[in-house]
């Protein structure tokens, strides 16, 4: 809602629709857990890792602003320096999701140049082997960049974002039959660079 708010989003759509297939590079997210059973405590660590996805944008009538719905996944390791995750196991495969919506804002009143763009939504975490609980969390994201015009409909697009997920301090984490590990954090950072071509149709 507040993503919404700060691009001041109308539903009306007056021309253009974009579809950017995009790769990038993640860093960053970090959070703490605790053991349940002797209250012990420890950080769990996300690899740095390559992203993909796609970004939707629609024009809106007021010129210089976008709807935009980004969608992304990162492949990535969870890592804790200790057994805390589940028994005898210090580290996790995890798929993150990322399902957002706001909006983009040009300076410039175009659909070229710089922007800052504004969406919030889902991120899934979605541990690897199967049998471990994944989570839904909200998540916010915030960041800038530019689109080149290669020709009139393609363009090329290249971001830098903040990513920040809110989690439920003192909930259970990738439980399988019990659980041993809870959060113990409000929520963590990533910072994503990415590329793309950008189809207009």
């Amino acid at each position: 809602m507040a993503a919404l708010a700060l691009f001041g989003f109308v539903p009306p759509v007056t021309a253009g629709v974009e579809l950017s297939p995009i790769v990038g590079f993640r860093m960053g997210g970090e959070f703490d857990i605790e053991n349940r059973e002797d209250s012990s405590r420890d950080e769990l660590d996300l690899k740095d890792s390559a992203s993909q996805g796609f970004i939707l944008n629609v024009d809106l009538d007021e010129r210089g602003k976008q709807a935009e719905l980004y969608f992304a996944r990162q492949d990535t390791t969870a890592t804790a320096s200790d057994s805390l995750l589940t028994p005898n196991r210090a580290a996790v495969d995890l798929v993150i999701y990322q399902l957002q919506f706001g909006g983009l804002y040009f300076p410039g009143g175009t659909t070229t140049g710089g922007f800052v763009s504004g969406v919030a939504g889902v991120t899934r975490l979605d541990p690897k082997p199967g049998g471990l609980d994944a989570h839904h969390r909200a998540a916010l994201s915030l960041g800038g960049g530019y689109k080149f015009a290669l020709a009139p409909n393609l363009l090329l697009r290249v971001d830098l974002r903040g990513i920040y997920t809110a989690l439920d301090s003192g909930g259970a984490i990738f439980c399988s039959g019990g659980c041993s590990a809870r959060f113990e954090s409000n929520g963590y950072f990533q910072a994503e660079a990415s590329a793309g071509l950008a189809l207009r149709f």
